[in-house]
């Protein structure tokens, strides 16, 4: 055989050696054992063999593997969606007590007809889809009203429809209204509106071409006992012109009276007469096509405690078809349509987002929030530590329009509903 094809095949043979340190290392426990292979004893036969089982080369095995791992990267992601999308369910479910008192039945729910609420709707119709203007501020409150409102929501805006009042007021006032009102618990009362809803039969039924609505407060009796008394509030007149439709009346200090005590809470009267002293405002109960049109008590509140707001900070965005290593986060939507939820009025569904990726030591957040744990190889586990995981460290808030298990209508703040940045933690 001529020398330059003897080299060509002493080279081979070393290559295979090569592999026999690769792929048997069993067999060879070391480097001294290569002095015990003869590569004059393996025949041409046997490099070929050995060349063809392992004919897949590295890239091919780094294609397959990545494959692999590009699978297993979206079952993980999928199943990060699925928990998710769970838990967010039940927290707002425990939020608005839905875990203890059910779904609220809206079949015989009314719906306000008073213009604030009508505006209010008209609102989320136009910023449904507009998530990134939610509230994003970090939380400063006090403890334990921090505790509260991360656990069951921040109320700002109630709807209350009039009622009769409670037998047990023992009320004789005719044209009497009340107003059943939430636990303020931690909240305050900062403006109150009082709208009432007039239906002339006739202009010509209005003495003076004017119309007037009186507002009167019910009040203990005094020392001499008996039932509440009307105490005069306020006067409103209107033109003829005018006179049909909402009106309203500012009730911030009597709301706030009630929110504080209770008790005081005795109802109120409100009047508006025609030329045979017949009253024109819509009074409880009411059917047809008077439902939504009783007084309604329009009552926005704030927390005891004030907050800073912070500059918003965005960290790394993803979408579906574009995935990295790297932590980041991605699209979840979120539908209270596809929870049979039809008792949320607003929004119908919005922009959840989720934390997925790989985090390294060294990349490790100082922030400690995490509602969302990413899976991680056990071979990164140490001890019961598994290290960084890619989660949420910065939230922001969703407002929720929805009818409560009383049939109020509440707009309602639930804190860290929506992921605005990820992070390692």
């Amino acid at each position: 055989m001529p020398a330059n094809v003897n080299s060509v095949f002493y080279i081979i043979a070393c290559i295979v050696v090569a592999v026999f340190c690769t792929v048997l290392p069993q067999t060879i426990d070391s480097m001294e054992d290569l002095e015990h292979i003869e590569t004059g004893n393996i025949t041409q036969e046997q490099i070929l063999s050995i060349l063809s089982q392992n004919s897949n080369s590295p890239g091919d095995s780094d294609g397959l593997n990545s494959n692999q791992s590009r699978c297993q990267t979206c079952r993980i992601r999928e199943d990060q969606k699925r928990i998710r999308i769970e838990s967010i369910k039940n927290r707002i479910a425990h939020a608005l007590k839905l875990d203890v008192l059910g779904i609220p039945n809206i079949t015989e729910i009314r719906i306000p007809k008073v213009p604030s609420y009508q505006r209010l709707q008209e609102r989320y119709a136009i910023q449904d889809r507009v998530s990134e203007m939610q509230s994003d501020e970090p939380y400063t409150y006090a403890d334990q009203i921090e505790d509260e409102e991360d656990e069951f929501g921040r109320s700002e805006r109630t709807y209350i429809f009039s009622e009769e009042p409670p037998v047990s007021l023992d009320i004789v006032t005719p044209n009497a209204i009340y107003f059943n009102m939430p636990s303020m618990e931690n909240r305050d009362v900062y403006k109150a509106l009082l709208w009432v809803y007039i239906t002339p039969r006739s202009h010509y039924d209005l003495p003076n071409n004017v119309s007037e609505i009186f507002l009167y407060r019910l009040v203990p009796p005094g020392k001499h006992g008996g039932p509440p008394v009307k105490r005069f509030l306020k006067k409103r007149k209107r033109p003829i012109s005018s006179t049909s439709g909402w009106h309203h009346f500012d009730v911030s200090d009597i709301a706030h009276r009630w929110a504080s005590n209770p008790s005081s809470n005795l109802g109120l009267v409100v009047e508006a007469f025609d030329a045979e002293n017949e009253n024109l405002i819509v009074m409880p109960p009411t059917s047809g096509i008077d439902e939504g049109y009783e007084p309604n008590l329009d009552l926005r509140t704030t927390t005891t405690a004030t907050h800073s707001r912070r500059k918003r900070s965005t960290g790394l965005t993803c979408d579906e078809q574009n995935q990295f290593e790297a932590c980041c986060r991605y699209p979840l939507t979120v539908s209270f349509l596809e929870f049979g939820w039809d008792f949320v009025i607003a929004p119908k569904w919005y922009d959840a987002y989720y934390c997925a990726g790989e985090c390294r030591n060294e990349g490790m957040s100082n922030h400690g929030h995490s509602s969302v744990v990413q899976q991680v190889p056990e071979s990164r586990m140490i001890g019961n530590n598994p290290g960084p995981c890619c989660s949420p460290v910065r939230m922001s808030n969703l407002r929720m329009l929805y009818f409560d298990h009383t049939s109020r209508l509440q707009l309602t703040t639930l804190p860290r509903m929506k992921v605005v940045r990820c992070g390692c933690s």
